[in-house]
């Protein structure tokens, strides 16, 4: 339970996604697509009803895959990249993943977690803002020339991927786990 009482844990994570940098989708399209992605979140607690692990879990899964097959689409070559030395172009791929990857954060933020539970998502939502950091700074590297550091920071993006899944695993996430970005 939130030691600074109940309901401030969500807004405390609306604060933090206000926060997170990365592309955004503009114009009315993308007003239209929050909106109707924090309705999706709270209506279904719109009577009162308390989130259980189970309804938690079915209001973040479809934002995970989607966020999954776009980081997929957009990862798609890096290795090969890296391999053949093209790194600015591979670091531009991490970048862009980890704007992605800020989005979904964005989007899961206003999902209210369960009350037994608010603890273990703030944990799961800090593993998952340092991971998005860690794959941005892999891009950087690669930008910058630096293939070790770019290797060693994501050997620490794997790490925050992992903590993250454990912080998490009692939800039983398919599309929430976070495994080695295949390029």
């Amino acid at each position: 339970m939130n030691p600074k009482g109940p309901g401030l844990a969500v807004t405390e994570r609306q604060a933090a996604a206000s926060k997170l940098d990365g592309p955004g989708m503009k114009g009315p399209l993308g007003t239209f697509a929050a909106i109707a992605i924090a309705m999706l979140a709270i209506a279904p607690l719109a009577h009162g009803e308390e989130q259980t692990r189970d309804s938690y879990r079915a209001q973040v899964e479809p934002i995970c895959q989607a966020n999954r097959k776009a980081n997929e689409r957009i990862m798609a070559g890096a290795r090969d990249r890296v391999n053949s030395g093209k790194l600015d172009a591979a670091g531009k791929q991490f970048i862009r993943v980890s704007g992605s990857f800020a989005e979904m954060i964005k989007q899961l933020l206003p999902i209210p977690a369960p009350v037994a539970d608010e603890r273990r998502v703030e944990r799961w939502f800090d593993s998952m803002r340092l991971l998005k950091q860690r794959l941005r700074n892999v891009g950087k590297y690669y930008r910058a020339g630096e293939k070790i550091k770019a290797a060693h920071e994501s050997i620490l993006a794997e790490r925050a991927g992992l903590s993250a899944n454990n912080t998490s695993i009692v939800f039983h996430f398919q599309y929430c786990r976070f495994s080695h970005i295949e390029g």
